[in-house]
């Protein structure tokens, strides 16, 4: 009896992550090919110096991820109260990555930040 209930909690949670998986897998997928055009086009304006190198830059070459949140801001945890505490942990994040640079799109308040790595 106990290798039965084993293997059903076993099938449920199997159950629960395949759903999961997709289910984010196609929100991704949705969320990029809504947001890259503009996307490229912010971190094209905000980044004149890879636009010049040439006319694809951000628009075609760059790998798009999504992110939640943006580990480059200064809050902590636990700073409920501070203004940035949404952006930080909760907001979705669109990130364009070529090489040596990336650019995160935030998504909610259309704008581009360049990290050059």
């Amino acid at each position: 009896m106990r290798a039965l209930i084993l293997a059903l909690a076993l099938l449920a949670g199997t159950k629960i992550w395949i759903q999961d998986h997709i289910y984010r897998t196609a929100a991704d997928e949705a969320i990029v090919v809504a947001y890259r055009a503009l996307a490229a086009d912010a971190c094209t304006s905000a980044s004149p110096d890879v636009a010049a190198k040439g006319s694809t830059g951000w628009s075609s070459v760059a790998e798009p991820r999504v992110a939640v949140g943006n580990p480059a801001l200064p809050v902590r945890f636990w700073e409920f109260d501070h203004a940035l505490w949404n952006a930080r942990f909760r907001q979705p994040y669109l990130v364009l990555s070529l090489e040596g640079a990336a650019c995160t799109y935030d998504i909610l308040a259309g704008t581009a930040a360049i990290t050059h790595e």
